[in-house]
């Protein structure tokens, strides 16, 4: 192998200064937010905040007709591009030197955390947890859980009380909810 070989394979081993921050439910954003802005960070850290749009399965009757679907679909992508505009706007008004983007990803969240993770080769994740346990984890699955089992780098998970869960927000039942009114 060649010096440059070497040093580009170097180059693709080492991470960068890259935090990706993904944020599901607006209860949980305070607590990512408030991770973000207390740690001290290097002065080259650039943030990436992600929401991750899982696809819509639904058995409601009105899944058939695609003009519902799209409304929908529009309901949680303007619901998720509005949560990503609030939480970069709380992290740079007490962090401004920073570089934030924000990008709506489709698909499964677990993969799309990871893979963000790889593309942008992060050294951070930073996740929220909601602390189901039993039946109800087993069920809906596990994010964190999924991201930590299977990260390319470090991951912080930040845990939402018990006492907070219950007041989590579900934007595809709020689109749901709008879209048959």
């Amino acid at each position: 192998m060649s010096k440059v070989e070497k040093q580009d394979e170097s180059n693709k081993n080492r991470k960068s200064n890259t935090v990706v921050i993904a944020v599901d439910e607006s209860s949980a954003v305070p607590l990512i937010v408030d991770f973000v802005v207390n740690h001290n960070w290097s002065e080259d850290t650039q943030f990436r905040i992600i929401h991750a749009v899982a696809p819509i399965l639904m058995d409601h009757p009105m899944a058939s007709y695609p003009l519902f679907l799209e409304s929908v679909e529009k309901d949680v992508r303007e619901y998720a591009e509005k949560l990503l505009a609030r939480v970069k706007s709380d992290i740079q008004e007490k962090i401004p030197a920073y570089r934030i983007t924000t990008e709506v990803i489709a698909g499964p969240p677990a993969e799309v955390i990871i893979d963000e993770a790889k593309i942008l080769n992060a050294n951070l994740i930073v996740v929220g947890s909601h602390g189901r346990s039993g039946f109800t984890r087993f069920f809906l699955g596990s994010v964190s859980g999924a991201v930590a089992s299977h990260a390319p780098c470090n991951i912080m998970i930040v845990r939402v009380p018990r006492e907070q869960e219950k007041g989590l927000q579900d934007p595809v039942k709020e689109a749901l909810s709008t879209a048959s009114k």
